[in-house]
């Protein structure tokens, strides 16, 4: 009977052994890449300002091909102790609406980044977390529709260009909103339709949720010498795949 050579016994346990303790570093260093990306740390809560800029943007694939709009939201929030986070989550437009200014969300986020979000009832925010909130973002003055018309066109002169007259009235409860472009912007103001029709279509739900009076809203985009260039009413809450529950 043949005997191994005691040396090549050595080798091949010692091959064995490192093998194995590389798989098992492999792991472990896979499961805390895994949770540092990918495991739920905490769910941190915020609201989008009154004065966030929601207006979406266009995002191409890495030929130069427009794929959807989207809207990316970088806002602090806070934990269920009040522990701040500032977080970063997107919003596609082809799957989900937006979330206008005054709608509360819940961010689940890895020690990484955020890893989902969803919107939320004031009510369902977690004590301290909320007071947190009320803490570091304006909330609304209005307690009425007509108050909150002035609102919103203090709002919109303060985030639109100089090249555009925007304005918010309210008629027999529908908030009309108006953009007025130069005549030679005729371009620009049809862009800017396409950007801003959602925006006003995901309004609605939490405007009517604050005003229940509320019947409609208008987006009117024209040109200074009266030529229409875009006018849709929202009058419905409009609802997307996953996202709206």
């Amino acid at each position: 009977m043949n005997k191994r050579n005691p040396a090549i016994k050595i080798i091949i346990i010692a091959t064995v052994a490192l093998a194995v303790a590389l798989l098992a570093a492999g792991v472990l260093w896979f499961k805390q890449y895994y949770d540092y990306r990918y495991a739920l740390e905490d769910y941190y809560y915020t609201v989008i300002p009154l004065d966030y800029d929601i207006t979406p943007e266009r995002a191409y694939n890495s030929n130069g091909e427009f794929m959807r709009l989207e809207k990316e939201y970088n806002l602090s929030c806070f934990n269920a102790d009040g522990r701040e986070r500032e977080l970063e989550f997107n919003v596609f437009l082809d799957m989900q609406e937006l979330y206008p200014p005054g709608t509360y969300v819940r961010v689940s986020a890895s020690k990484q980044w955020a890893i989902g979000k969803s919107a939320l009832a004031e009510d369902d925010v977690p004590e301290t977390a909320l007071k947190k909130i009320k803490e570091n973002f304006k909330s609304s003055s209005a307690m009425s529709l007509h108050e909150y018309a002035d609102e919103r066109s203090r709002q919109l002169n303060v985030k639109v260009s100089s090249a555009v007259e925007a304005s918010c009235s309210l008629i027999e409860n529908e908030l009309f909103y108006a953009y007025v472009y130069s005549a030679q912007a005729r371009e620009t103001a049809s862009s800017d339709a396409e950007l801003l029709d959602p925006v006003y279509r995901s309004q609605f739900r939490t405007d009517k949720d604050t005003f229940p009076e509320l019947k409609a809203i208008h987006l009117i985009i024209k040109l200074d010498d009266g030529t229409e260039v875009f006018s849709e009413q929202y009058s419905e809450r409009v609802k997307f795949g996953y996202e709206m529950e």
